[in-house]
């Protein structure tokens, strides 16, 4: 932890220096048809001075060099660029490069796929997360407005196509990270604390992924972080809900740079302006801050280090049939990743990333006060290898030694948290070490060169309970035409569950993995260069899931199934409105964990809707709309309670498993924005967020009277009409 505020400390003394006058070089890399090329290496021949192309082929940056020098652009496949330059100067070229013998076609992703880089799904940008209303440009609220997330609540949790949300795996630069929510309350936290501006890229995917990613049943986030920066930026930011900044400056030319993106949220002005200041006792606040150094040490190679810290507290009044009282709660959270990356053999790239994360969670309600601790040190390594125009082969590994601790007491019956009710004591420290590997391949043109394939294998292996699997995973495609093309996908995937569920005091440490089968079949079409339309039908079928068990606590004799349909809309919905419109079908049943029958599963969401857009008016603001609609989440009703005389409390008696549903979720949230320039080049714009404008009373739960004969509607985070009003800046 010191060497990681040391950290801080250097990269904040660092940026204050100022940059010297240097030549400026831009420009754009484009193929022989004029597509844009990214991920081009475009740099000063004998230096590190350069940059990669981002996803429109554009580059830019800086040099202090001068003379006569060459400007070389290079990209497995294409033949090298060189051109002259006397420097100092500022130079704006087009380049175009050629193909040579050794390319690789483009390939087919699976279906389901979301990303801000173009090829790779439907293209979500960074824009597009900044200025998703209600958002609060988070990226895990901006997912859930795609089709695939289900509505279950108004937390950042990603419940993927009827999936828990730890069957959701998040990479930041390889690195998997458990914990990437706040906890604002004691049902969940609204937001994630990876922190939008330091994203490059984001990959999404809800089912049919590649055997790249292991141990997750849905779905998986991979959020690449920026690059070292090409000129200095400051930014902030302030409004009724917290305050921000950000610092993105070059230390060493355009080869070595650091970033610094810090937050600190306050509720108690938004909760007094909106009248819902009365629930909580410690008004919710959390902080964090993300920091990356990059260097360039070659012409294709790089390092990089990122680190976060963030941490979250809350004290929040609760009613409950047995008792009144406070749910007392914070968290802290700490993630250090090394990763280094580049070409070290012809048409070979390979990174390899080292990363250690530390959580820490209190919880105190009644008789329930429970630390959980879990730590993680991760060793990941992928590489590609383009073998022929038509051929690529992909192949990595990776090492996981995982502990996780639970101390404290909990209560032994789920309806009694009163001070005084019986309880269990935990003392629980649990190690994982996953071993794991996949190797795949890529091909275009198998017996038609319209057809593609990706077919591979992954391994892994727990040693605490000496248990691998092996799945096979694949995804064939064809293309109709340059802007139709249509993808199955199917394969098999294995997870650890959740490891509170193999403490030996209330648990089963002999539980096997959970283990899915995916089908998922796609038609995506490319209407023009801004509008995309796809259209998606999927199949899960679960096994081994953990169920209760009286002589066990839980044996993997549990099962389930998740079928539906997704369809979205995405770019130039009419006229100069832009945004995307989706829906998705689900119907998905478990037998797992509680459940004392087949049932629809606590995430089966039959319907949801979304639609997002974007409205100019004139040249200075900016109107955004986002109406959220869902199916009402299932829940098992209380029919009746009867009454425990020792400890003078009612135990509720429940109706079937699952029978019965909360009302439908609406909700509109509005984003007025204008922007202005007060000076040049620097930008600040001010906005008024309206979030369930129509002041729709959606609901949590319920919660009962002490004989559970009444309930009362518990409000959701958004049961009233909330309004903030702030300012961003950068200079």
């Amino acid at each position: 932890m010191r060497l990681f505020y040391k950290f801080i400390l250097l990269l904040l003394f660092v940026t204050g220096g100022k940059l010297f006058s240097q030549s400026h070089i831009s420009g754009r890399v484009t193929n022989e048809k004029g597509n844009p090329l990214p991920y081009v290496n475009v740099f000063i021949e004998g230096s590190f001075d350069g940059d990669m192309t981002d996803t429109d082929g554009k580059f830019s940056f800086a040099t202090k060099l001068t003379g006569e020098l060459k400007i070389i652009a290079s990209m497995v496949g294409y033949d090298k660029f060189v051109k002259p330059a006397a420097l100092p100067a500022e130079l704006s070229l087009k380049i175009i490069l050629e193909q040579t013998s050794i390319k690789l076609k483009e390939t087919v992703v699976s279906g389901s796929a979301y990303s801000s880089e173009e090829g790779k799904g439907v293209v979500v940008s960074k824009i597009d997360v900044y200025t998703t209303p209600g958002g609060a440009a988070d990226l895990f609220q901006s997912i859930k407005t795609l089709p695939g997330v289900t509505n279950v609540s108004e937390s950042a949790e990603l419940y993927v196509r009827g999936g828990d949300p730890i069957e959701t795996v998040t990479l930041i630069d390889q690195a998997p990270i458990y914990h990437p929510y706040t906890y604002e309350s004691s049902y969940g936290g609204l937001f994630s604390n990876v922190n939008t501006a330091a994203m490059k890229s984001m990959f999404f995917s809800s089912g049919g992924f590649s055997a790249k990613y292991g141990n997750a049943l849905s779905g998986v986030l991979e959020i690449k972080t920026n690059n070292e920066p090409q000129v200095q930026r400051y930014g902030a930011g302030i409004s009724m809900a917290g305050v921000s900044f950000s610092a993105e400056v070059p230390i060493s030319g355009s080869k070595f740079g650091g970033m610094v993106y810090g937050r600190q949220s306050y509720t108690k002005p938004i909760m007094w302006l909106n009248g819902s200041d009365e629930e909580f006792i410690n008004h919710p606040e959390s902080r964090d801050i993300n920091a990356i150094l990059s260097y360039k040490f070659s012409e294709t190679g790089r390092i990089k280090i990122t680190g976060f810290y963030s941490e979250d507290e809350q004290g929040v009044k609760i009613n409950r049939a047995e008792m009144d009282g406070s749910f007392f709660g914070n968290t802290n959270n700490n993630f250090l990743n090394v990763i280094i990356s580049g070409i070290p053999y012809k048409n070979l790239f390979s990174s390899t990333s080292i990363s250690y994360g530390s959580f820490n969670r209190d919880w105190k309600l009644g008789v329930l006060d429970l630390t959980n601790e879990d730590s993680a040190f991760r060793l990941r390594s992928e590489s590609e290898y383009t073998v022929t125009e038509n051929t690529k082969i992909n192949f990595g590994a990776e090492f996981e030694n995982r502990i996780e601790s639970f101390r404290g007491k909990i209560p032994e019956d789920d309806f009694n948290l009163q001070e005084t009710a019986p309880n269990i004591v935990l003392d629980e420290s649990l190690q994982f070490i996953r071993t794991g590997g996949y190797a795949e391949i890529e091909h275009n043109g198998i017996f038609h060169d319209k057809l593609f394939v990706v077919a591979g294998l992954r391994a892994d292996y727990v040693s605490k309970i000496k248990v691998g699997w092996i799945d096979p995973r694949f995804s064939l495609g064809y293309r109709i035409n340059e802007k139709n093309i249509i993808k199955l996908g199917a394969g098999l995937f294995g997870q650890i569950p959740d490891y509170r569920l193999y403490a030996v005091e209330d648990g089963n440490p002999d539980l096997p993995p959970m283990r899915a089968k995916h089908l998922v079949l796609s038609y995506d079409r490319e209407l023009n260069k801004n509008d995309a339309l796809r259209a998606e039908i999927y199949y899960k079928d679960y096994d081994n899931l953990p169920l209760e068990d009286v002589a066990l606590n839980y044996t993997g004799e549990g099962y389930g199934y998740a079928y539906g349909a997704d369809i979205i809309l995405k770019g130039i919905l009419w006229g100069d409105l832009k945004g995307w419109i989706s829906y998705g079908f689900l119907n998905s049943k478990r037998y797992w964990m509680d459940y004392t029958k087949y049932a629809p599963s606590d995430y089966d969401i039959t319907h949801s809707f979304t639609f997002v857009s974007k409205y100019d008016i004139g040249s200075l603001f900016e109107l955004g709309v986002n109406y959220k609609y869902s199916t009402g989440k299932p829940f098992r009703p209380i029919t009746g309670a009867n009454y425990i005389t020792g400890y003078d409390v009612y135990e509720p008696v429940y109706g079937a498993q699952n029978s019965d549903r909360y009302p439908d979720y609406h909700r509109l949230d509005m984003r007025l924005s204008r922007y202005e320039q007060f000076f040049e080049g620097k930008f600040t714009v001010f906005y008024c967020e309206m979030m369930n404008i129509l002041n729709i009373q959606n609901i949590f739960g319920y919660s009962y009277n002490s004989d559970y004969t009444k309930r009362e509607k518990v409000n959701s985070y958004f049961g009233r009409r909330t309004i903030v009003l702030g300012v961003e800046m950068t200079f």
